[in-house]
């Protein structure tokens, strides 16, 4: 009885530095962070244009942690209402009802959440799929 194992992809894998490996998954991550705020963007309410226009992204790597950040600012006369339109439950104006959204998401409130929510598995996976390619 002949029993094989081809360990090369293995053995392969074992030159990768840690380096590569956090080179990769911070690559995904930075472009998860890319598209979540591209597609909270594209379906923040639109009264004005402020809303969108202050969409804010962030991308942090550090020793111990990579840190995606997308963040909205809407301030007049004191108010930041990014806040309230993201947690708020309202009736659209005509120029958000008329807007197509974007990948599935419809303009309305939880504009980052509700992205952030449905696209986790797949943002995961993106991580995921890049080291594993520095693995192989």
């Amino acid at each position: 009885m002949n029993f094989t194992i081809n360990a090369s992809d293995f053995l392969r894998g074992l030159e990768v530095t840690n380096d590569e490996v956090i080179e990769a998954a911070a690559e995904a991550m930075e472009d998860n962070t890319d598209d979540l705020a591209r597609i909270a963007q594209n379906i923040a309410p639109i009264k004005k244009g402020i809303l969108r226009r202050g969409m804010k992204k962030k991308f942090t790597l550090t020793r111990n942690r990579m840190i995606g950040e997308v963040s909205f600012r809407a301030v007049e006369n004191g108010f930041n209402y990014a806040i309230w339109t993201h947690e708020a439950d309202y009736n659209l104006g005509p120029a958000s009802a008329q807007a197509s959204g974007t990948d599935g998401y419809t303009v309305g409130n939880k504009y980052l959440e509700r992205p952030l929510k449905g696209e986790s598995d797949r943002y995961l996976r993106n991580v995921e799929n890049a080291v594993r390619r520095v693995l192989r």
